[in-house]
Parts: structure tokens; C-alpha cells; sequence
């Protein structure tokens, strides 16, 4: 069970682990996963199981393919490839070349530095943080920088 209460606004924070965890434990038995695998691509036809390509040269198949692949999703540039083929095939030129755009992750000019802290140290420091009662994200303002912030949130109830 997600150890995260729905935050307001419908958003909800969930460590990536537990979300793939949530995933595969609430399957059914009839149910198969192919872990360990690298997804390198897919080709989904309608009225057929979806096609899988493997970086080992290994294929398989499904009906339904979940896109929880990170930041180089497969899912996601297969999914923006075919969309543009399609978009394409309309004469919607502009459109295709916006949805190639959407299929690689692009730089955003933002940097991110990440720290974990351990609730219990965090809880010796700062028992009062909001951070220990309320999984909603807190943003503080840094003094004298400008445009920076620091953001704070669980990321998993059990640590």
C-alpha cells in the first residue's frame, strides 16, 4: 500500500520504488512481468498484442505496456515517433515536428541538486519540520539568491 496521502490538488508523491512496487504486487496472478529487460522499442498494430523489442535482441509481447521507464523512456520516444508517422500521414507537418520535439528529453536550463536525509536525523535537528507531519511539498526561499529555492518532500514513509 502507497505510504503517501493525496496532496492538494489531486497530486499525490510517490518514491519510484514503491510506485513499480504498487505496480507489480497488485497484478494478477494470470499476469506476467518480463523484468531485467531493457526496452528499446515497441510497435502496437490495433487488434493485436503489442510487439517488444529488447536492447539484447530479444522480443515478447503484451497487451498492455505501462511507460514507468525514466527519464530515456522507450515508451515515451516510441510513443512521440509513431504519433508523428501519424500526424505526418494527415499532412500535419506541424504537429509531427512538435510531437518528434516531445520524444527526447531536452535540457530545461534548470539545475538540481538532491540530498537525503534520513527522517530520523532530520527529526533531531528540526523536530518541528513540516516536512516529518505533511507530505505536502514545502518551497522556502533562499536569502540573497536569486530565482533559487530549496524544496523539501518525504520520499519514502519508511526511512
Amino acid at each position: 500500500m502507497l505510504s503517501f496521502p493525496l496532496r492538494l490538488g489531486g497530486l499525490m508523491g510517490v518514491h519510484r520504488a514503491e510506485f513499480h512496487g504498487v505496480l507489480l504486487n497488485r497484478l494478477s496472478s494470470r499476469c506476467r512481468t518480463i523484468p531485467s529487460k531493457r526496452l528499446e522499442s515497441y510497435v502496437q498494430r490495433p487488434g493485436a498484442p503489442i510487439m517488444l523489442r529488447f536492447q539484447d535482441g530479444s522480443t515478447g509481447t503484451c497487451d498492455i505496456l505501462i511507460g514507468a521507464d525514466g527519464l530515456k523512456s522507450a515508451v515515451r520516444k516510441t510513443m512521440f515517433h509513431d504519433a508523428a508517422m501519424w500526424a505526418e500521414s494527415q499532412l500535419r507537418n506541424a504537429d509531427a515536428a512538435q510531437l518528434r520535439s516531445l520524444s527526447e528529453p531536452r535540457f530545461s536550463g534548470v539545475f538540481s541538486y538532491r540530498a537525503l536525509i534520513p527522517g530520523a536525523r532530520l527529526s533531531s535537528v528540526s523536530p518541528q519540520h513540516r516536512v516529518l507531519s505533511s507530505a505536502v511539498q514545502v518551497s522556502c526561499s533562499l536569502p540573497r539568491v536569486y530565482d533559487h529555492g530549496v524544496l523539501s518532500y518525504v520520499v519514502s514513509r519508511q526511512e
